[in-house]
């Protein structure tokens, strides 16, 4: 079962010298940013045998597309500014730019070593 979930993050405190945001609470082995050059960029493609993926967009306009990995349905959303998701292991994702567009990419795994490369399965995008 998909239980993907995608919300927009609202400021945790807001006065005259700006806004505090909370982004995730919780174990996270790895944060990096992502970058999208322009429209039509295509990334992901994969899932995570055990990592749980967060994604928190910065700027610009993403598809996020995901389903599980035995097929069933797809599900689409679109990010923008502020918009979270939880993708849990299992689920493929793929990310689409609708605009040049950066975002926040936190997983439970740690990318050192070998680790990301055990835990991510490519999928052909043909098949998808």
């Amino acid at each position: 079962m998909n239980k993907t979930i995608v919300y927009s993050i609202r400021p945790a405190h807001k006065d005259k010298r700006g806004e505090i945001f909370d982004i995730l609470e919780g174990d996270v082995r790895h944060t990096g940013m992502v970058t999208f050059s322009g429209k039509g960029i295509v990334r992901g493609n994969h899932y995570h045998k055990k990592s749980t993926q967060y994604t928190y967009v910065l700027s610009g306009r993403i598809k996020l597309v995901v389903s599980p990995i035995k097929g069933g349905k797809k599900s689409e959303f679109l990010l923008k500014p502020g918009s979270f998701a939880k993708i849990p292991p299992r689920i493929i994702h793929t990310y689409k730019s609708l605009t040049k567009a950066a975002l926040l990419d936190m997983t439970t795994e740690s990318r050192k070593k070998s680790g990301y490369e055990q835990d991510t399965v490519r999928v052909n995008e043909n098949n998808r």
